[in-house]
């Protein structure tokens, strides 16, 4: 009895070392200056490994319709183990709906969620059996202060007991994960910023360039007016075609100022303002930009005591971002629909400003929400990069969320977008209140 003791107390030593390796060796791989994505599933393979379970995965988190819901990543899976990666089943599962609420709770505070199937709640064990799933261990992701999604590890073979050393030393494992896309996330911003400067800068080259042919171009025709004129062409100098260049000219002075717009993110003159009364005094022009087939609501979205709080924000530049949101929509619901705006105020420990990764403090929130088509991934991920545009070439230059998200940003504020194809795109807009600007 002692030596089977002494050898299951080796086999335990054994799977510890080997554990706390395999952490060591995917804490390196994910150093590695790639692409998160590119690293995670040589990660995976080495955590399942040494941990001998049957699959390793990733699950992330998202919002759908204000319902939390999660969807595998990534998987790796041991030899002989059926693969759950393309499970329809596993993908957009709401938490609370799915009879996971227990999860999401311990998860989003932090805590793991491990032990043998048989006895955890009734509700949970359905979905976790059907994969033959005997015992598990999850583990919570955060990507900063937001809970990103999570890392599981599913022994199907025979019930596996986890040690809490073993749990948390994988909890590291999911800190190094979160951290490895946090890191590349903020590398990103970083880029896109660069990007929109270096935009901006060329922008303002040429809007200026530009202005200066058109007011030669201007002058030029006010002395071919003047010449007319004097010719006793009066006629002409009124007619079609100098009216016609003179359209020209205003269009054209338009596109100028719109570039000028752009490549100045922050020549507003900020004012303590309400989003809820901007948006209601520029009603009309709203109604009249999503067209006849859409309805337009807005909503003050107070609640008991809690008002809806003033902003720090240029009063035009609010007005153009809600005009560029509502022509978006128009054009997102060719058929007809409805679009809202939704105004109130909130803390940053409130969802979904706590599922938006807003920083400390509270928030005006302006949500604005259409039923049009929707947008795909990838579509999606480039929504707010300048001159994109999927509109035909003369019906859009792809500036319009690019600068909303300017003005957005030079207001101290964020925008976060979430859509569904066929279920329309929801903009989250958030201003910091005027007392906190």
């Amino acid at each position: 009895m002692h030596s089977a003791g002494g050898n299951t107390s080796e086999a335990k030593l054994a799977r510890r070392d080997a554990i706390l390796a395999a952490v060591t060796r995917a804490s390196e791989r994910l150093s590695e200056p790639l692409p998160w994505t590119t690293l995670v599933p040589d990660a995976l393979r080495i955590l399942g490994e040494a941990t001998r379970v049957s699959r390793v995965y990733i699950f992330d988190v998202e919002r759908r319709d204000g319902v939390e819901c999660v969807s595998q990543r990534f998987e790796w899976c041991a030899p002989g183990v059926t693969p759950q990666i393309d499970n329809p089943a596993l993908q957009g599962v709401p938490l609370d709906a799915g009879g996971f609420t227990r999860w999401g709770e311990l998860l989003r505070a932090g805590e793991p969620v491990f032990g043998d199937i048989d006895e955890f709640p009734e509700s949970e064990r359905p979905l976790l059996e059907v994969q033959e799933i005997k015992s598990l261990l999850v583990q919570p992701i955060f990507e900063g202060k937001r809970w990103w999604g999570f890392l599981g590890f599913d022994a199907c073979a025979s019930v596996q007991s986890w040690e809490r050393v073993e749990v948390d030393t994988l909890r590291i494992a999911a800190l190094l994960l979160g951290a490895a896309i946090h890191r590349q996330t903020r590398e990103s911003q970083m880029l896109e910023v660069q990007k929109l400067e270096a935009l901006g800068r060329m922008a303002s080259s040429v809007a200026h360039d530009f202005n200066n042919v058109l007011m030669v171009i201007a002058g030029a025709m006010e002395l071919l007016k003047g010449e007319l004129d004097a010719a006793g062409a009066r006629g002409i100098a009124r007619g079609t075609h100098c009216e016609m260049v003179d359209q020209a000219l205003d269009r054209a002075g338009t596109l100028t100022r719109r570039l000028l717009e752009f490549s100045r993110r922050q020549t507003g003159r900020p004012q303590v303002v309400s989003p809820l009364e901007l948006l209601r005094r520029e009603e009309p022009l709203l109604r009249q930009a999503v067209g006849s087939k859409a309805r337009l609501k807005i909503i003050d979205g107070s609640s008991g005591s809690r008002r809806v709080e003033s902003v720090c924000i240029d009063p035009t530049e609010f007005a153009q971002i809600a005009l560029n949101l509502a022509v978006n929509a128009r054009d997102a619901m060719s058929k007809g629909g409805e679009l809202t705006f939704e105004v109130s105020t909130l803390d940053a420990t409130e969802p979904p400003a706590s599922f938006d990764r807003m920083t400390d403090g509270r928030w005006t929130l302006i949500r604005c929400t259409d039923c049009g088509e929707g947008m795909t991934t990838d579509v999606l991920a480039q929504a707010f990069e300048p001159f994109f545009t999927t509109k035909p070439r003369d019906r859009g230059t792809g500036l319009g969320l690019s600068t909303v998200q300017g003005i957005v940003t030079a207001s101290g504020g964020h925008i976060r977008v979430s859509s569904t194809v066929g279920h329309g795109t929801e903009f989250r807009i958030y201003l910091p209140v005027a007392s906190a600007h």
